[in-house]
């Protein structure tokens, strides 16, 4: 989960965006990777991304409802917050839906980022984002309605999958285990299906390691923080920088 690529100074780690609400607690090795870096790169700033979410009305808003069974509709909407930025539901694009529908059947806390974000800004090292909302949006977008509507039923017809999931791959990550962390995935709903991955992951990847291409020749102690599926499974970030990669032992 903590690498460097080979004869430069520049780390990738792979985080946890959310921790279990049990399991608070951040592994040494993250606050070790922190100090090290002189300069850090995130994934994006996730508030920025809340004024795409919702579907203007010419663009059919309500398609959401046709991609799920009256059931699998009843019960997403029974979870959905009636107030605040993602309500109504009915207004959202279908992608913004996925990615928001399992958060709310799992007891969370903030993981690596937030924490680490409000450090970096105390502490006034310089930080940059990889992506913009406006891209993200516009890669979830490239998701394949019917697999948004067969993930959503599958999440509707399990409402206890994302909190295990969740605490499963926490426990692989703690453990260092990356291939434990995508065998996890693998399982998902939301990860299972033809170009939900390609998507969240992959198209990302790609277009992470071209806008990275000259940072191996950075004279900074630079760490790149993203979650840790970005760097397993086939596709992945470290493939497609094509550099070779060493793991970082903690020292404690």
């Amino acid at each position: 989960m903590y690498l460097q690529l080979t004869g430069t100074q520049v780390r990738l780690l792979g985080s946890m965006h959310l921790f279990p609400a049990a399991s608070r607690k951040m592994p040494p090795w993250i606050a070790e990777a922190y100090d090290w870096a002189e300069a850090l790169v995130f994934e994006s700033d996730p508030p920025t991304i809340l004024p795409f979410l919702k579907a203007h009305p010419h663009d059919g808003a309500n398609r959401l409802r046709s991609l799920l069974s009256a059931d699998a509709w009843d019960r997403l909407e029974a979870a959905w917050p009636v107030e605040g930025a993602l309500a109504p539901l009915a207004d959202l694009h279908p992608w913004a839906a996925l990615i928001v529908a399992p958060t709310l059947f799992q007891q969370v806390v903030e993981g690596v980022e937030p924490r680490m974000l409000r450090s970096t800004i105390t502490q006034g090292k310089p930080y940059r984002y990889l992506e913009t909302a406006q891209e993200v949006a516009a890669s979830l977008e490239s998701i394949p309605l019917d697999a948004i509507g067969a993930a959503l039923g599958l999440l509707m017809s399990d409402l206890a999958e994302p909190q295990r999931t969740l605490e499963r791959m926490h426990a692989a990550w703690l453990d260092g285990d990356l291939a434990e962390v995508q065998r996890i995935a693998a399982e998902s709903p939301i990860f299972n299906l033809p170009g939900i991955r390609e998507a969240i992951l992959d198209a990302r990847n790609r277009a992470w390691a071209a806008r990275l291409k000259d940072f191996p020749t950075r004279p900074e102690r630079t760490l790149i923080v993203v979650g840790a599926l970005h760097l397993c499974g086939p596709g992945n970030l470290i493939d497609c920088l094509a550099h070779p990669v060493e793991p970082v032992f903690a020292s404690t």
